[in-house]
């Protein structure tokens, strides 16, 4: 199957039937060489990801997104969708891309306890609109990310072990087809897509809005605590230990970290390496207190940030970066079964050197609801795994990224006794995306089930730049 089109194919539209198009359209039109096209096509993952659409359609509305659909038919040309423009899997070359960069209508329902969303609005939008009732949505570590994307994607974050992954949240979806249809998609009406849409959104259709749950939680116990990278053994092992007797209300990740002088990191951090474990607490201060006492107790650390604050502020914890910076990355990543003493050598003595390029490892804790899901509830799996492994590497040219990228292949490959096999789809970016790796996110009996929703309502796999799904024929 082909994924990508050349950069360097141009494709010439009919100038009568592109005015028709534009003239059809609330929303903007734009081809290489138009002003904006080049603001259009970029991505939080510039310049790691560099794409070149043949024709970008804006939506300001649904029937935008048919109208765009039918136009790509008609051309015959793949569509891709950008919500919020993180973790493309493949760029949309050659493609229609459909940038929802001008729909992000955000309502909440205090009495549902639900939101309703258009797929440009990001997650921190929904975090501090829910936060005024009370209520807090099932996001990720990073606030930045388009929240319609990483739901439809399964979507592990602070929450996911005391509610289960993000996905599972969604209770409804305005869908547009790959016929152009616009259809109503809930337990009711559509209830196979439904179910699709819950870890394996992206292959039957473009979501043009999305109705979720959103659950009480107005203040937490959260932060994270740093040690000194010569700590790293000792520190690794009490997490590892500590994690087995935690309540389902704390998650929590450990990183190896080299700090740059960012302004997302405190400036005491900054030019340091160090051991930093995260967590976040969905309970009272005295709670979780005890809880991590285990894990602030371990010496002097470098910094301890850990305090009740609003749930409007849990993108503090893991400080992510607000804004991508300019230089090539790649993330490699695995779900662990467990993590031996031989793991926490391996990763400490390829990624604990500052020279590297490796300025970041982490293991999240799973378990939890997450685990206890049954396997036909949705397509979202890593019921399995108790953690989940991403590193990072960091280049400033291609050729020395592909050699970061060989010490992360070379620590994966000592990892391998203790790895699932398992995938999160969410983690899996350009670079690292391939369809085997997307089977792998899905058991067989669900990879089986989602190869024939692709059948029935794309099986010209006209949606593909994405985590792709083939159909069977």
């Amino acid at each position: 199957m082909s994924i990508e089109r050349s950069k360097s194919q141009a494709i010439r539209f009919d100038s009568t039937r592109l005015q028709t198009l534009r003239a059809r359209l609330q929303g903007n039109v734009l081809v290489p060489g138009d002003e904006g096209y080049d603001t259009a096509r970029q991505t939080w993952d510039a310049p790691t990801f560099d794409q070149h659409p043949a024709i970008i359609v804006l939506p300001a509305i649904s029937a935008d997104v048919q109208t765009a659909v039918n136009f790509a038919r008609e051309y015959d040309l793949p569509i891709a969708v950008q919500g919020g423009g993180h973790g493309h899997p493949y760029p949309a070359d050659g493609a229609l891309l459909v940038n929802f960069a001008n729909m992000t209508r955000l309502e909440i329902n205090p009495e549902t306890a639900t939101a309703r969303v258009e797929p440009g609005v990001k997650a921190g939008d929904v975090i501090a609109a829910a936060h005024l009732y009370g209520l807090a949505p099932l996001n990720g570590f990073a606030s930045t990310v388009g929240i319609v994307g990483y739901l439809l994607g399964g979507g592990f974050g602070w929450l996911t072990r005391q509610y289960g992954p993000g996905a599972g949240s969604i209770r409804s979806a305005e869908l547009v087809t790959a016929d152009g249809q616009l259809l109503q998609v809930n337990e009711n009406s559509y209830p196979d897509l439904l179910w699709g849409l819950r870890g394996a959104g992206g292959n039957f259709g473009i979501v043009t809005s999305l109705e979720f749950a959103l659950y009480p939680v107005k203040e937490i116990f959260a932060g994270q605590v740093v040690y000194p990278i010569a700590q790293g053994k000792e520190v690794f092992n009490v997490y590892v230990q500590w994690v087995k007797a935690l309540p389902d209300e704390l998650t929590s990740a450990i990183r190896i970290m080299h700090f740059p002088p960012s302004p997302d990191h405190p400036p005491v951090l900054h030019g340091k390496s160090g051991i930093v474990v995260m967590a976040c607490y969905n309970g009272g201060a005295k709670e979780g207190e005890a809880l991590l006492q285990p894990m602030r107790t371990l010496g002097t650390p470098l910094l301890d940030t850990f305090a009740t604050i609003p749930y409007s502020q849990v993108g503090t914890i893991a400080e992510d970066p607000h804004e991508a910076p300019p230089i090539n990355y790649y993330i490699g990543v695995g779900a662990l079964r467990d993590v031996s003493p031989h793991d926490i050598d391996t990763m400490l003595r390829i990624a604990g050197n500052p020279a590297s390029g490796i300025p970041m490892v982490e293991l999240r804790h799973f378990e939890g609801a997450l685990a206890r899901q049954p396997e036909d509830a949705m397509p979202f799996g890593l019921r399995q795994a108790k953690f989940y492994l991403n590193a990072l590497a960091v280049a400033p040219a291609l050729d020395v990224l592909a050699e970061r990228k060989r010490s992360i292949a070379t620590m994966i490959q000592a990892l391998q006794p203790s790895l699932t096999g398992e995938v999160l789809i969410n983690a899996l970016r350009t670079g690292n995306a391939s369809l085997d790796l997307t089977r792998a996110a899905y058991s067989p009996a669900n990879y089986r089930r989602l190869v024939a929703l692709k059948d029935r309502y794309d099986p010209k796999n006209v949606f593909r730049f994405n985590h792709n799904i083939p159909p069977s024929s």
